[in-house]
């Protein structure tokens, strides 16, 4: 992968990273439904400056599914009672081996034995910090942070079909699907009243629902699908296993959650294994020479 390419997923890392204790802030104040209905409302101000992208609907109406509602409506709804911040941000990343094992069964791309070797040394080093987080976690926030992964791997799939489109655009227009179904659904199953509770939100959890919706959504995600769009799956995903490391820090620096000893081992575990995926496909194209 370029130097360029690195340095753009790095930024995605970051803006993903910190994100998570943007969320937490949010749900102590909004339920998950409202929370990702509002948090791509205030995104459809930017349709009046952003041209339509040049794909069919439908493919619109996919990244509004999976990745936008689909995805945030099952986190969110695991992060309100079922599961902790920390924990969220790691279970999550299960979507990184499920977008390969998609990309090598649907899209036939290739993925060598090392890139599985060291996806497997990551994953590892995910579980170990898991098991030391104080975090905590219900069998029913598993399985709705498993949807939300296999939510974003489907959205993944649909992203690498979208090669050489300007992704900031999609994921915009895109935004029109969540907002009245999950308004719909707030009103359905979740307490209170949503108007009231919208009126009632803070600045500083105003603050987290704009940055949320900015910064992971607007910069994170459109950088996001350029990269799946420019590389194989499993060049671009295991850096996705960064997140929960940047997750840590922010939470360290922002909540003041300082991680331990177990946690720093997790750290390097995680990035020896990263390592590993992206020397491996250098290695093979040496060999091949």
């Amino acid at each position: 992968m370029p130097l360029r390419d690195i340095g753009l997923i790095l930024i995605v890392v970051l803006a993903w990273g910190t994100n998570f204790s943007a969320m937490k802030i949010a749900l102590e104040e909004l339920p998950p439904f409202l929370f990702v209905s509002l948090r791509f409302a205030i995104l459809l101000p930017l349709l009046v400056i952003l041209p339509r992208p040049q794909i069919g609907w439908r493919k619109i109406l996919c990244v509004g599914l999976f990745i936008n509602m689909g995805q945030f409506g099952f986190l969110f709804a695991a992060m309100r009672a079922d599961a902790s911040a920390g924990l969220s941000s790691l279970l999550i990343q299960t979507q990184a081996p499920l977008t390969i094992l998609f990309s090598a069964l649907f899209l036939g791309e290739r993925v060598l034995t090392g890139q599985i070797i060291g996806m497997c040394i990551a994953v590892a080093g995910i579980l170990l910090i898991a098991s030391s987080t104080g975090g905590s976690v219900t069998a029913l926030g598993v399985g709705l942070i498993l949807c939300a992964a296999l939510s974003w791997a489907i959205g993944n799939m649909i992203l690498k079909g979208l090669g050489g489109q300007p992704m900031l655009p999609i994921f915009i227009w895109a935004s029109l699907i969540p907002p009245l179904p999950m308004l719909a659904l707030s009103l359905g199953v979740e307490s209170g009243d949503a108007w009231q509770t919208i009126a009632a939100l803070s600045a500083q959890g105003w603050a987290a629902v704009t940055f949320v919706a900015y910064v992971s959504t607007a910069i994170g995600y459109s950088l996001w699908g350029t990269l799946m769009s420019r590389h194989a799956a499993a060049t671009v995903t295991p850096y996705a296993l960064l997140i929960p490391v940047c997750g840590i820090t922010a939470a360290a620096l922002i909540l003041g959650e300082w991680p331990g000893q177990a946690e720093w081992i997790g750290v390097a575990i995680i990035l020896s294994g990263l390592a590993m995926t992206q020397i491996t496909p250098l290695l093979d194209r040496r060999k091949g020479r």
